[in-house]
């Protein structure tokens, strides 16, 4: 329930559905290749497999409780998000300069998150509703 006084940025509600999409479609995409490993039955597979797709179900969870947070405005969601956002731009640094990845697929992966940041720090009126 949201205190009284207290309204939520429009940016925060379309971060928030996005954080939800995210989750919802990464615990039933990790759900399903934890369903495909174990129909492949190899050893080397299911170990490595399992551990990355447990962390992927893992993260969805966290994306959603995030959206719950966001969308409540809680002051906790406000700075988990930003650090989400913060290690999502240096994963794509580390992928474009280290790991050489495609330039436009790292660019895209680092504009969105890095625009998320500007704009939890940037608009007051979103500081103001976490009251941070």
């Amino acid at each position: 329930m949201q205190a009284v006084g207290r309204q939520r940025p429009l940016g925060v509600s379309i971060i928030a559905i996005v954080l939800l999409v995210l989750g919802i479609l990464g615990l039933i995409a990790s759900i399903l290749g934890l369903i495909a490993l174990t129909a492949i039955h190899s050893t080397v597979l299911d170990a490595g497999g399992a551990v990355l797709l447990i962390i992927a179900i893992i993260i969805a969870i966290a994306e959603i409780v995030l959206f719950w947070g966001l969308w409540t405005l809680r002051p906790w969601a406000f700075w988990a998000t930003a650090i989400v956002e913060a290690i999502s731009v240096v994963e794509g640094l580390y992928g474009l300069l280290v790991q050489h990845n495609s330039l436009a697929a790292t660019l895209i992966g680092m504009i969105i998150p890095l625009a998320i940041l500007i704009y939890l720090f940037a608009d007051r009126n979103v500081r103001a509703a976490f009251r941070t």
